[in-house]
């Protein structure tokens, strides 16, 4: 489910918020976070660039990390919402992860994403926003993954252990060197779309080759958070 747009809202008894001063908001946000990572995001910044006043802000996010959050969501929702699915086949299961793993791809090929790895790591930026961006993106895509492959398990009988490990290694596989070369600004290798898709398929082909669930109460062993 997509959330909320915007984090505490209020108005006029009886008169409807407006969604457009949202969303002016939103798109202020989410350009000052792509160029300047979470350090540009402050709530004078966004109300100046948005064009909106700093009490209509504040009435729609209480505070400069509740609008951080919708803006993180915002973005890592939508590929998320990819994984709600419980496959019950193995060709049921590689379709899911094949939709979501080039979706996230094309997501951090897009130049603004790549901008936006560029300002994390030349510009210092407050740790606390590099934790809760952290939590609600990479970490959420870890967990929402190794639950699909828990119900994928779960609908066979079995049980996927080290579902957790598992899926951090399938996003590596996916990932490959590409945020590095983003890093070091060198020509990307996926960001052709059809280059892209055959990349993907080879990596769940290899994944679900290589990582099977395990009878119950099997435990090969957890990854390290």
């Amino acid at each position: 489910m997509t959330p909320p747009t915007a984090g505490a809202r209020s108005g006029a008894p009886g008169r409807p918020p407006d969604t457009r001063k949202d969303e002016q908001i939103l798109a202020a946000g989410r350009a000052l976070l792509l160029t300047g990572g979470p350090a540009a995001l402050t709530m004078e910044a966004v109300a100046r660039s948005s064009g909106v006043s700093k009490a209509t802000l504040y009435r729609r996010w209480p505070h400069r990390d509740a609008l951080l959050e919708a803006l993180v969501l915002r973005e890592a929702q939508p590929l998320l919402d990819a994984l709600d699915a419980a496959p019950a086949d193995a060709a049921a299961l590689a379709e899911v992860l094949e939709r979501f793993l080039d979706s996230m791809l094309a997501f951090v090929t897009e130049p603004a994403y790549q901008a936006y790895l560029q300002a994390i790591a030349a510009l210092p930026q407050p740790q606390a926003d590099l934790q809760r961006i952290w939590r609600l993106g990479p970490r959420q895509a870890i967990d929402a993954v190794a639950a699909l492959l828990r119900r994928h398990a779960a609908a066979q009988g079995r049980a996927w252990p080290a579902a957790e490990r598992d899926a951090e290694m399938l996003l590596g596989m996916a990932m490959g060197l590409e945020l590095a070369r983003i890093l070091y600004r060198q020509p990307l290798r996926l960001a052709d779309e059809g280059r892209r898709r055959r990349h993907v398929r080879g990596v769940v082909r290899r994944f679900l080759s290589g990582a099977a669930p395990g009878a119950a109460g099997d435990d090969p062993g957890r990854a390290e958070p």
